[in-house]
């Protein structure tokens, strides 16, 4: 990537990244309602960043930005995008403030424009303005409330979580293991037992009984079976997934067809190892009690507020169906509702 589309693409990240920094600081006024306070201080794009030092930048005769103001909006940027600080390592740091500078400019050309065109005085610019600081409140005030509430799982918690759920946490599991089987089906018992006895008895077992009786072309391959295995009887797949003993030869009667079944191996199951998870499991363990220990503090406190529903208002509403109705393991991902919370309880913090 040559520098001038390094410089395009960093400045327009820069633009795009300024652009949703609005000065909201103007919630206060509209909660005042004070219409020329609102006007002048959108038409600047918020609090203005002191003009001292070095001048950088004018913008009809006037300082627009300086060396001081550069500096305070790059450390708001790098703040809010921590991934570029850590790339800065790489860079010559006064070509990235002339690529930063770049984006501050046209930043201020668009406040300038909207000001001049009077844009910020209409009606339908106010009131997005408006519901976008009051959003953004929200938003901040939720990420303090979700604060109030630390949580600490220790490695041990995880790693018994781990071990104890390793077959139910969707993404942890990489194979689910199994039985390597092969079958023959009978129309009646007594030739399946007749068979199954020579089988048990010949030197070359299951595979030299069937050639002898001819019976090669009705082995069924079943592959590795286990209890997650399509396209095998249901429940002559849960017979072979019972077998405990390998090698093995049994017979089952699955609803009046009798099967042969050869059993030849065992396939344990394969997980991602737990070193390669547990970070990860550990952030959303804590962040799923979290949220636990949140809804607690809420439902105090809307005793304390007074909070009060109007249900008659939503009465014969019908309600979409709980989620938590889905098997754990069509749900979230790693560790998300893969254990029920009760039991996740027991075995964590309480």
């Amino acid at each position: 990537m040559n520098k001038k589309t390094h410089k395009k693409i960093l400045v327009g990240g820069v633009f795009a990244t300024l652009s949703f920094l609005p000065g909201c600081a103007l919630l206060d006024m509209f909660k005042g309602n004070n219409e020329k306070t609102v006007t002048e201080s959108s038409s600047s794009g918020g609090k203005a960043a002191p003009m001292t030092g070095e001048v950088l930048v004018t913008m009809k005769g006037m300082p627009a930005i300086t060396t001081d103001s550069l500096a305070i909006e790059k450390e708001k940027f790098l703040k809010a995008n921590p991934q570029i600080k850590q790339a800065l390592g790489f860079m010559d740091p006064k070509a990235f403030d002339r690529d930063f500078l770049e984006g501050l400019i046209g930043q201020k050309i668009a406040d300038e424009y909207v000001a001049t065109q009077k844009i910020n005085q209409t009606d339908t610019y106010k009131t997005e303005l408006k519901d976008l600081c009051e959003a953004m409140e929200h938003m901040l005030n939720a990420r303090y409330f979700n604060e109030i509430k630390k949580v600490s799982i220790s490695d041990a918690e995880v790693k018994a979580l781990y071990d104890a759920n390793k077959d139910k946490i969707r993404g942890i599991m990489v194979s689910p293991g199994g039985l390597m089987a092969t079958g023959i089906e009978f129309a009646d018992g007594a030739t399946a037992r007749a068979f199954v006895a020579r089988a048990k008895a010949a030197p070359g077992g299951f595979k030299k009984t069937a050639q002898d009786d001819n019976l090669n072309a009705k082995i069924k391959d079943f592959k590795l079976v286990n209890s997650q295995s399509l396209g095998i009887d249901e429940l002559l797949r849960d017979k072979i997934v019972g077998i405990k003993t390998v090698p093995a030869i049994e017979l089952f009667d699955v609803n009046g067809k009798f099967w042969v079944v050869n059993v030849t191996a065992k396939e344990e199951p394969k997980y991602i190892p737990y070193e390669q998870v547990k970070d990860q499991l550990k952030q959303q363990i804590e962040q799923n009690k979290r949220v636990e220990l949140l809804q607690k503090e809420i439902d105090v406190l809307r005793k304390e507020y007074a909070v009060e529903v109007n249900e008659d208002y939503f009465k014969g509403a019908i309600m979409p169906q709980q989620e938590m109705s889905q098997a754990p393991e069509q749900r979230g991902g790693l560790a998300n509702n893969a254990v029920d919370k009760k039991e996740v309880a027991d075995k964590r913090l309480a």
